[in-house]
């Protein structure tokens, strides 16, 4: 939340940056108030959205998430975190193998424990989990339809079967799970291209009972090529958004061909028959065995990169990236660079640009090829998005076939807003402050200066606090002196006849040396004498004044080795019944 509030503090600075005196001249004429009154209303409306748009990023980049990506033969995890710089870095990772299953659906056992496992031994610290789909169970499309409002569309979703009728899905609507983002419209041909994505609800439920059974909440379910697709991204490769580029997968289990380019998605699927898959799962010692199942592969790609430039009058792919979990990586590399001699063909790394600690950096390198962990890296960047954030940025980011994602985004928000609670107050107080205080701040002839002399008043302010506390610790005392000079001056008469006995019982055989009273009934004498009889003596003489409820003595030792002379402390108290009368008595002669 600090960070957060930092940028919107770094906002609010922008605005600060010009004075108050820049703006045009008041229209009424009238000492600027209604330009104050505009100026004001634009700093809230400011603040207010720049608050909106810091918590709705922020709620995203608060967001733990763990990458969840199940494959027949394994399953990796990973979880990432990213610098002020939007730097990421790997934080927990874990890939764990499993014996092939050929329907996840069956046989989720495997896969329970192996995440459970992975959790366990990565220390991961959150059960927000991004899963992703195989390409295979999703259907992927952008339809080009009429231009609608929000509403309309949502409308038309709901009462007119829209997608039943633009779709032609393979039985009933009931039967998927759908996603759908508007991700271009065009006024001038009054049309929209919307991105649909659907599975069907008996493949998303398996992959959402296998996370659920291995204790991780499900938040985001993606389509791996669309993880892919956000894996791509945080290599930070330039123009990415204006030049098309191709992801290929290529193994035992998946195998297709992603297109990018903005925002529009170009998937098609390869054909490798189940005795291809066979040979690219084991580990070959020469080409002999991959060339002919490369050769088929090649034009399956050439017609598919054919079809993408007409449909969407784009210019040439020049470069493909290499995403395979075959012990062939490398050969099926060599392979395709030589066939494909007009391309750049190139191991996809997901980490090329990421921070990754030497411990992790040790598993990664225990795995074949760095492109396993692609999928999973894309599904570690996902955030559930429950404010709505990923609407500024594009849909193909934002793609979750969660059936329940409303439901879940609805806890979680609940969530975060109580976890918020606490410091909205805060948040408010400083704008206020911010508000009172611009009114000086915009007199001042930079912002330096109002920043310097702000700083001083606080240094004044606190040196001030300083002063007062010592001034009222100084009131303290004396009033608790005049307390007892009051009380000294009451009990003035009493006092002189107790301090004239003390003196006169102490006789010749007695030196007093030393009187203290505590302005009340208590008197401490020190003294010396010649012998422990001549101070029991004059202990007996001072009782006998009758001036005293209790004498004692304190002490009693030689003055100094080798002298019989005594030195002692004696503890009187004043009588009670002899103070209150003299009390009365002041009282009666200040009537008088």
């Amino acid at each position: 939340m600090f960070k957060s509030i930092t940028n919107i503090f770094s906002s609010l600075g922008s605005i600060f940056s010009k004075k108050g005196s820049s703006s045009s001249a008041s229209p009424t004429g009238v000492g600027g108030t209604n330009e104050k009154k505009s100026f004001f209303g634009k700093l809230i409306a400011k603040v207010s959205t720049g608050i909106i748009d810091s918590l709705s990023k922020y709620s995203v980049q608060q967001e733990e998430v763990v990458g969840v990506d199940i494959g027949p033969s394994g399953i990796r995890l990973l979880q990432l975190s990213q610098t002020e710089k939007e730097e990421w870095i790997v934080e927990k990772l874990t890939a764990r193998h499993v014996d092939r299953v050929e329907d996840i659906k069956v046989s989720q056992g495997p896969f329970v424990e192996a995440i459970k496992i992975g959790l366990e031994s990565g220390k991961f610290t959150t059960t927000n989990a991004a899963v992703s789909l195989p390409v295979s169970s999703s259907i992927v499309k952008v339809i080009a339809m009429p231009l609608m409002s929000d509403l309309e569309m949502k409308n038309a979703i709901e009462f007119n079967s829209l997608w039943e009728n633009l779709t032609q899905l393979p039985g009933t609507i009931d039967e998927y799970s759908i996603f759908h983002q508007v991700i271009r419209k065009d006024s001038s041909s009054n049309m929209m291209d919307v991105l649909f994505v659907a599975s069907k609800l008996s493949d998303v439920n398996a992959y959402i009972d296998i996370v659920t059974q291995a204790g991780l909440q499900p938040v985001v379910l993606d389509v791996k090529c669309f993880a892919l697709r956000n894996a791509f991204e945080t290599m930070a490769l330039p123009n990415i958004a204006q030049k098309p580029m191709a992801i290929l997968e290529i193994g035992s289990h998946e195998n297709y061909l992603l297109v990018l380019k903005g925002d529009d998605p170009f998937v098609s699927d390869l054909f490798l028959s189940n005795a291809d898959k066979a040979v690219l799962g084991v580990k070959q010692n020469d080409t002999l065995a991959l060339a002919p199942i490369i050769d088929r592969y090649i034009l399956q790609i050439r017609q598919n990169l054919t079809a993408y430039q007409n449909r969407f009058k784009s210019d040439k792919v020049d470069s493909i990236f290499i995403v395979t979990d075959t012990p062939n990586s490398e050969m099926i590399n060599k392979v395709l660079s030589e066939k494909l001699s007009d391309l750049t063909v190139v191991n996809f790394n997901p980490f090329s640009k990421m921070q990754i600690p030497a411990n992790i950096q040790s598993k990664i390198d225990a795995e074949e090829n760095n492109s396993s962990f692609a999928a999973v890296t894309g599904l570690a960047t996902r955030k559930l998005d429950i404010f709505g954030y990923y609407q500024k940025v594009t849909g193909v980011k934002n793609i979750n076939l969660l059936p329940n994602r409303e439901g879940v985004k609805s806890s979680i928000k609940n969530k975060f807003i109580s976890g918020i609670f606490a410091i909205g107050v805060s948040i408010a107080v400083i704008v206020f402050g911010i508000y009172a205080f611009s009114s000086y701040y915009f007199q001042s002839s930079s912002n330096q200066e109002a920043l310097s002399d702000y700083d001083m008043l606080k240094m004044e302010i606190e040196q001030l606090q300083g002063q007062y506390s010592a001034l009222t610790s100084e009131k303290d005392k004396i009033k608790e002196q005049l307390k007892l000079s009051e009380t000294a001056t009451t009990n003035q008469n009493i006092a002189a006849k107790v301090l004239r006995e003390i003196a006169y019982q102490a006789g010749f055989n007695i030196v007093l040396t030393n009187l203290d009273f505590n302005g009340q009934e208590k008197y401490e004498v020190k003294g010396e004498a010649l012998s422990d009889a001549d101070v029991i003596k004059y202990i007996t003489r001072v009782k006998e004044t009758a001036l005293f409820e209790n004498v004692v003595l304190e002490k009693s030792s030689l003055a100094q080795e080798g002298s019989t002379i005594k030195k002692f402390v004696v503890k009187l108290i004043i009588k009670t019944e002899l103070i209150n009368s003299q009390l009365v008595e002041v009282d009666e002669e200040a009537e008088k």
